[in-house]
């Protein structure tokens, strides 16, 4: 993983679309976009969910798209009329996007890692280069744009198509990937808020369309690594004590 700072685009118009948190109390979270419009333009999107958006044309909303449309915008994602959503953002020279969301820590103790999964879409194929969906986390954040972010690659989507039809099904299996990996290494306290991103760079040419469906975040339990483990039989019992070398 790499950790950088970001101070994104300060030089560009920008628009950050404002939100609520997440309460996160353990289990499963999950999300699958399907709330989002399914035609025209909206800015509405599930609790806790953003988007920014910097460049000319940056409005703080996001356009229906089921990939024939090769602007640079925030987008939902799915078929003409349809309500299976997916969020997603295609760059251009005028408009790049960072979606995200900002989630507090209910559970009532300290997260040590995170299981976050969800299906990478594609739904526009652009010059033929692959381009990425850049995964990053933050812990001191307090927007998209502010604070320390640490990458995580294992969680970037890579567009998987680079040849045929510019106009791409996102849903079918050859457009889309199962994306997912384990965070460890984080310490984010009872009460203490953390955020996640996708990135989208503006790359060379025509960029393609992707975005993020059926989200999962849990919280994840590592296996205990023991650094001794002893048995001493007092009387009728056996009195166990053990040191671990992770928890």
């Amino acid at each position: 993983m790499k950790t950088f700072s970001l101070a994104l685009a300060l030089t560009f118009a920008g628009t950050l679309n404002l939100l609520a948190q997440i309460s996160f109390a353990g289990g499963i979270y999950s999300q699958n976009f399907n709330s989002l419009a399914s035609s025209g333009f909206d800015a509405a999107l599930p609790a806790g969910w953003t988007f920014a958006e910097f460049g000319n044309n940056a409005d703080g909303n996001y356009e229906v798209n089921h990939g024939s449309n090769n602007a640079g915008n925030t987008y939902s994602y799915g078929a003409i009329g349809s309500s299976e959503r997916a969020l997603g953002c295609l760059a251009s020279g005028n408009l790049v996007s960072v979606i995200g969301a900002n989630f507090i820590n209910s559970t009532g103790g300290p997260l040590s890692a995170l299981a976050i999964s969800y299906t990478g879409e594609q739904w526009r194929r652009g010059d033929g280069d692959a381009n990425t969906l850049a995964f990053a986390y933050s812990t001191n954040a307090t927007s998209l744009t502010s604070g320390t972010w640490t990458s995580v690659s294992q969680l970037n989507f890579t567009s998987p198509t680079t040849s045929g039809p510019n106009t791409l099904d996102g849903n079918a299996a050859a457009n889309s990937a199962a994306v997912g990996h384990i965070i460890t290494g984080v310490n984010i306290p009872a009460g203490a808020a953390f955020w996640i991103r996708w990135s989208d760079n503006n790359d060379i040419g025509a960029d393609d369309g992707l975005a993020i469906d059926d989200f999962t975040l849990e919280m994840a339990i590592l296996p205990i690594q023991l650094a001794s483990f002893a048995g001493d039989k007092k009387g009728s019992s056996i009195h166990l004590s053990w040191r671990t070398a992770t928890e």
